[in-house]
């Protein structure tokens, strides 16, 4: 008997197709790992970021094409225009280092992320799915920006203004002489459209658009023929309840009726109008009448420590303040609404740390020091230095706190000893309180890495200058923004000291050492851009021919810096701190007689920080 063993047969098309399905199969799978290597740690093409393509670029390179066009803006600024009037608004106003700000902020670094995440941050076939669409389709993304919608009306509000029809302040007259009401005769008001045109602007940056605005107005009518007797009446029901008492605690103040008169106006109410309060006068009556002997700043405990023992101490206190605006809404509430004349002011208790004595408080070691240079500033600079720097000398930051510097150093004005420094804003100068403070608000910065706290906000500022070098470790601080914010996560008190010696800014941090420790690499500093030559800006607030400048002329540049701390637990927390720069033409205002059609022109000399004697009226400079 025969064992035969029968062979398989399997078909050619079979095998044939089995060759071929594994040969695609490797070619694509070849073509995908070549595409990945050829985009690896790049954008994928069809990627836009503001419209720019950035195709195949590195992080680097990308965050290089973006900020050549943010810079070119910063330098250049958008141009908004009412009939032959021209305001140029720099993104960056007043170019003063401690006193310039950011209008507008653009974050290149967050829309690059998220334009090298496309297409790889999902999973695979969603990812496949998105490079494809990218490519054949592109993908758009938007540039993060910020935009200071409040500091942008101003500015345009006060350049503008001149050129409104403005509403009179009080549109129902009360005539001490007779005690009668009247209704003022009102013309229809011409009002700039400031709201239509920032509203444009937030469209245009998100694609870095920078092309000009035009301002548009409309005329408005205040009231229309509802505005009756019976409104009168209604005023003369309210006086009949004079005097309005105010009060807080054992004080009191009695408004008799011809100063009630004052606070009472026609107010619009959906498409009506309605007896209420005028709120200027009244707010001003408050401010001025009341909140000075109502208010009463809180006591932060200080002390002073010499050799590792505390020589002077100051207990907390609480502070009261008047809250105006709340206030406001108790008088129309009670007064207006229900006519109640006797009403209780409101009152915010403010409430300090408060220490009862030394033996509250466990100081025992220095656990960080920050210091900078300020050789070279002026007799301003210098006292605003000073006056901030004693306003935070002795503070105690609680465990857990996430201490402001701006909330800490209170109200920057000349009641505090503050002096001004001037800046443009727009095609006008204007004198600001608080040249020096970005001073302390850089020394405090590093002082808190050097006892390794966490840095809640800290934003670099908008140029390069010498008073903070080395670059990528200043931090920018500007009421009531930006802020430097951070943390005390030590569990102890951290106490702060400050000490000036010669041209130099010290701040000590006095707490309980807990063990961690720091390490802080020396700054990287790259991409250094050279400014545009000088810009002037035509201004009627000067005499014809005058000029007045601001600082020299910096370059731009980026920078970085790694930050290590190492916790006792074994716990490591690594954070990169990068900071860009741009690059800061000269800006000079000059006097004309009359705005030409374009408010800026480009002048040929090297930005310096004092113009040139072209003119006998030249202007000495204000360095800051």
């Amino acid at each position: 008997m025969f064992n035969t063993e029968e062979k398989k047969f399997i078909p050619g098309w079979l095998l044939n197709s089995a060759i071929i399905f594994f040969i695609v199969i490797l070619l694509l799978a070849i073509t995908v790992w070549v595409w990945e290597k050829t985009y690896e740690n790049k954008i994928y093409p069809g990627v836009f970021v503001a419209g720019i393509d950035l195709s195949g670029k590195t992080a680097d390179e990308a965050e290089k094409i973006l900020n050549q066009k943010i810079d070119s803006f910063n330098q250049r600024g958008i141009d908004f225009k009412y009939k032959n009037q021209v305001v140029p608004i720099m993104p960056i106003a007043g170019p003063d280092a401690d006193l310039a700000y950011g209008i507008i902020n653009f974050d290149a670094n967050n829309s690059i992320n998220d334009a090298l995440a496309y297409g790889r941050d999902e999973n695979f076939f969603i990812n496949i799915k998105n490079q494809i669409s990218s490519f054949t389709f592109g993908k758009r993304i938007l540039i993060d920006y910020f935009l200071d919608k409040p500091a942008l009306n101003e500015i345009l509000t006060k350049n503008f203004a001149a050129l409104e029809a403005p509403a009179e302040e009080n549109r129902l007259l009360y005539d001490n002489s007779n005690g009668s009401f009247s209704i003022k005769e009102q013309k229809p008001i011409k009002v700039i459209e400031y709201d239509k045109a920032i509203k444009l602007l937030d469209q245009k940056l998100s694609t870095l658009d920078f092309s000009s605005i035009l301002l548009t107005s409309s005329e408005k009518q205040l009231y229309n023929d509802t505005v009756t007797n019976d409104l009168i009446n209604q005023a003369y029901a309210y006086l009949d309840f004079s005097p309005l008492t105010l009060k807080n605690d054992q004080d009191k103040w009695v408004i008799e009726k011809q100063q009630l008169a004052k606070f009472i106006d026609i107010n619009p109410k959906g498409d009506s109008f309605a007896i209420g309060l005028n709120q200027t006068e009244t707010e001003k009556y408050l401010k001025n009448s009341i909140a000075a002997k109502i208010d009463v700043k809180p006591l932060e405990t200080k002390f002073q420590l010499k050799d590792g023992r505390v020589t002077q101490f100051q207990a907390g206190k609480d502070g009261l303040e008047l809250d105006i605006q709340q206030s406001i809404k108790k008088i129309t509430n009670d007064f207006i609404g229900n006519k109640i004349n006797e009403i209780d002011l409101a009152v915010r208790k403010l409430s300090p740390f408060r220490a009862s004595s030394t033996e509250d408080i466990l100081v025992k070691e220095l656990i960080g020091t920050g210091h900078s240079s300020f050789a070279g500033s002026s007799k301003n600079r210098r006292t605003n230095i000073r006056v901030g720097a004693d306003s935070l000398n002795g503070l105690l930051i609680k465990p857990g706190e996430t201490f402001s510097i701006m909330k800490a150093l209170g109200d920057i004005d000349g009641g505090n000893g503050y002096l001004q420094e001037l800046v443009i804003k727009g095609n006008k100068t204007v004198p600001e309180y608080g040249g020096g403070l970005c001073q302390i608000g850089t020394t405090m910065f590093r002082t808190a890495l050097a006892s390794g706290l966490p840095i809640a906000e800290r934003r670099n500022h908008s140029y390069r200058v010498s008073y903070y070098e080395p670059a990528g470790t200043d931090a920018t601080i500007y009421d009531p923004s930006p802020d430097l914010k951070f943390t005390n996560d030590t569990g102890n008190l951290i106490l702060i000291q400050a000490r000036i010696s010669g041209n130099d800014l010290y701040f000590d941090f006095w707490g309980t050492k807990d063990g961690r420790t720091v390490k802080q690499t020396y700054p990287t500093i790259y991409n250094i851009v050279k400014p545009k030559t000088s810009k002037i800006i035509e201004t009627l607030s000067l005499p014809k021919g005058q000029k007045k400048c601001t600082e020299k002329a910096h370059n731009g540049a980026d920078a970085y810096f790694d930050y290590k701390v190492t916790y006792d637990n074994g716990e490591i927390k690594n954070k990169r701190f990068t900071s860009h720069y741009v690059p800061w033409q000269e800006v000079c205002l000059i006097g004309v007689d009359k705005l030409s059609a374009t408010s800026t022109k480009p002048i040929i000399n090297t930005a310096t920080s004092t113009p040139s004697n072209t003119s006998s009226t030249t202007a000495t400079v204000t360095t800051h």
